[in-house]
């Protein structure tokens, strides 16, 4: 089932004011529709944007909420097109958003948007995971996320080493995430990160995704993340 953008502030309550990010979100999907010949940052159907977009951004947003409250900053690794970083800074003006990105004209654009959109509160990041995980935003994020960038496994390698110690990793994940937490438990114990929890995304937002919770017990070992390209090629 497709949702509608009046269907968003009925699904998330507890962001008050939706008259003021309800409009700002559907601008946001104007100016990608519109930077599409462009840039292209995703393959969702216009029918299912609401859904699969916005909604599961918001509903991560809810999650990481509930398990990490108070936190004042967030980063997201491989941004794309702002799903999710960009949604949530618009939905949380108070909040200071990293936003990861490798591909230099999808950085531009959420640059572009982020100035079109009014968002004081986004920093992007025109580089790659390892890279920004050995420079300033080494161990310095409460919270770190990353929406459809890999293999768990890999994943954690991106993003712990940004995430301070205490802090938490939330990674939406489908049907395969018991299969890949069984195959990331060396690369969980060597980066120094615990399972916390799964939490399904509401039915009427996905049938399919659960956010794995991840919380950072020890600091990143020195030689983590290792170079650009290796966790890729050979993930712990």
């Amino acid at each position: 089932m497709n949702l509608e953008w009046l269907d968003l502030p009925e699904l998330f309550p507890d962001f008050e004011q939706p008259g003021r990010w309800l409009p700002l979100l559907e601008r946001h999907a104007a100016l990608l529709e519109g930077a599409s010949t462009r840039v292209r940052v995703t393959s969702v159907a216009p029918a299912e944007a609401v859904r699969r977009q916005y909604a599961e951004s918001l509903e991560l947003l809810r999650v990481i909420e509930a398990v990490a409250r108070g936190s004042e900053a967030l980063a997201d690794i491989g941004s794309g097109g702002g799903f999710p970083g960009v949604v949530m800074a618009i939905a949380r003006p108070a909040m200071h958003v990293h936003l990861v990105e490798p591909l230099q004209k999808r950085a531009a654009l959420l640059a572009e948007l982020s100035r079109e959109l009014g968002l004081a509160n986004v920093t992007v990041h025109a580089i790659r995971a390892e890279e920004a995980g050995r420079g300033a935003l080494r161990e310095s994020q409460p919270v770190v996320t990353a929406r459809a960038v890999a293999e768990l496994r890999e994943l954690v390698e991106y993003t712990s080493p940004l995430a301070q110690v205490g802090g938490v990793l939330a990674l939406p994940k489908g049907s395969a995430l018991e299969r890949e937490l069984a195959a990331a438990a060396e690369s969980l114990t060597t980066l120094g990160c615990l399972h916390e929890s799964s939490t399904p995304m509401r039915a009427e937002i996905s049938s399919t995704l659960s956010v794995a919770v991840f919380r950072k017990t020890a600091a990143t070992p020195a030689g983590y993340p290792r170079r650009a390209g290796v966790p890729g090629k050979r993930p712990l």
